[in-house]
């Protein structure tokens, strides 16, 4: 479960490089919407370390709607610029898939 959890916190921390090296940078409510995305991003975590098991079916659903906008793009081909945007899509569904291992349905369970 740890694993997971750093994991998870590796995928907000290469979303919110992914924003900064967009343009939508430039905008006057950025450094919210990170502070926004960040607090997210650790009650998530501490939803999971609490075993709460709607974090995990939360978890689950998003995850579902990255492997859409993973497979967007691939479609459209990833430029080196979105490379922390493709990391973090895939570090999200890596902890999506491991949510289902034994190990970790034995901790919510």
């Amino acid at each position: 479960m740890w694993v997971i959890l750093a994991l998870y916190l590796a995928h907000y921390a290469f979303e919110i490089i992914a924003v900064y090296r967009a343009p939508v940078a430039n905008i006057e409510f950025f450094t919210p919407i990170m502070v926004t995305i960040g607090v997210y991003g650790v009650v998530m975590c501490f939803a999971l370390w609490r075993r709460q098991q709607w974090a995990r079916v939360w978890l689950v659903i998003t995850t579902v709607l990255t492997l859409f906008l993973l497979g967007s793009m691939l479609w459209r081909g990833v430029s080196m610029a979105r490379w922390p945007a493709f990391l973090a899509a895939v570090l999200r569904i890596a902890v999506g898939v491991m949510l289902f291992l034994p190990s970790v349905r034995r901790w919510f369970a």
